[in-house]
């Protein structure tokens, strides 16, 4: 109880000097949870360390992204591959950024340094 307090009395005291606790979820259940797809992902991002920006679509379509560079995930390759990008969002791994119907996703700075640690 006594460690509850402290804590709340911490949490208290940061806000009103501007900061939050966040409560963050692990990466490492979330790749449990999805491991061909992280794994996909990891792959992905040490070969372009730089790219954040990924779409969603089926492996018949195009995609024309303009000059932006995107990494490409594919619904044949990934069963419930939308429900899984957003369970990635609920984790804080990615942000929505859904253009013309388009599933597209940012990922986060957190996330790509996680998919970064040496396995």
């Amino acid at each position: 109880m006594r460690e509850w307090k402290t804590f709340a009395e911490m949490q208290a005291y940061l806000s009103i000097r501007g900061y939050s606790i966040v409560a963050s979820r692990s990466f490492e259940r979330l790749e449990k949870m999805m491991p061909g797809l992280v794994a996909e992902m990891r792959k992905d991002i040490r070969e372009k360390p730089y790219r954040r920006e990924l779409i969603a679509m089926k492996r018949n379509l195009s995609y024309n992204g303009g000059d932006r560079q995107l990494f490409s995930y594919f619904h044949e390759d990934h069963d419930e591959l939308i429900e899984k990008l957003k369970v990635m969002e609920n984790y804080g791994a990615l942000v929505d950024i859904k253009f013309n119907n388009v599933y597209r996703y940012k990922m986060t700075e957190d996330f790509v340094e996680y998919l970064q640690l040496p396995r």
